[in-house]
C-alpha cells in the first residue's frame, strides 16, 4: 500500500485505522499489536502521523486490515501550558509556543482534570489537519 496517515487511534480499544495519502485507496484498520514502533520507548500510533503500510489483507464486506503499520519518525515529547479545559465537555486547548494543540480527554495517559495554567507533556499529532496533543501527562513538580 505504501505510505499512510494514522487516521484514527484507539488507546482504550487498541485498534486504529489509516488513510491514504493521496490516492483513492481505502481506509485500513489495524490491532494495535501490528504496530510497529521505532523504539520501545516511544508511544504508540499518533493521530495524524505518517506510516508505511506494506501489506493489506481482506477487505470483504469490512475495511481491510494492515498485517503490519510501520512508524517512519520518532515523534517528539513536547511542554505545553493548559490554556482552557471544559471539564463537563471534556475538551480544552494547550499553548506551546505558537502552536495551540487541540486537548481532549480520551488523550489523557491517566484520569486527571487539567487545570487552566498548569503544564503538560504530550507528543503532537494532528486530526483533521489541526494539532492535536496524543498521550497528555501532568508534570510534577
Amino acid at each position: 500500500m505504501g505510505t499512510m496517515r494514522v487516521d484514527l487511534y484507539s488507546m482504550v480499544n487498541g485498534y486504529g485505522f489509516c488513510a491514504p495519502v493521496e490516492t483513492g485507496d481505502p481506509r485500513v484498520y489495524f490491532r494495535v499489536e501490528d504496530f510497529v514502533r521505532l523504539s520501545a520507548e516511544e508511544p504508540l500510533p499518533l493521530a495524524g502521523e505518517l506510516v508505511e503500510v506494506p501489506e493489506v489483507i481482506g477487505g470483504q464486506g469490512r475495511s481491510p486490515r494492515a498485517r503490519s503499520v510501520k512508524r517512519i519518525n520518532s515523534p517528539q515529547r513536547l511542554q505545553g501550558t493548559v490554556k482552557s479545559f471544559d471539564s463537563t465537555k471534556g475538551w480544552g486547548f494547550i499553548d506551546h509556543g505558537p502552536d495551540v494543540y487541540f486537548l481532549h480527554r480520551s488523550d489523557l495517559v491517566v484520569a486527571f482534570t487539567p487545570i487552566i495554567g498548569s503544564t503538560v507533556e504530550f507528543y503532537g499529532g494532528t486530526k483533521k489537519g489541526r494539532p492535536r496533543a496524543c498521550y497528555v501527562c501532568r508534570v510534577s513538580g
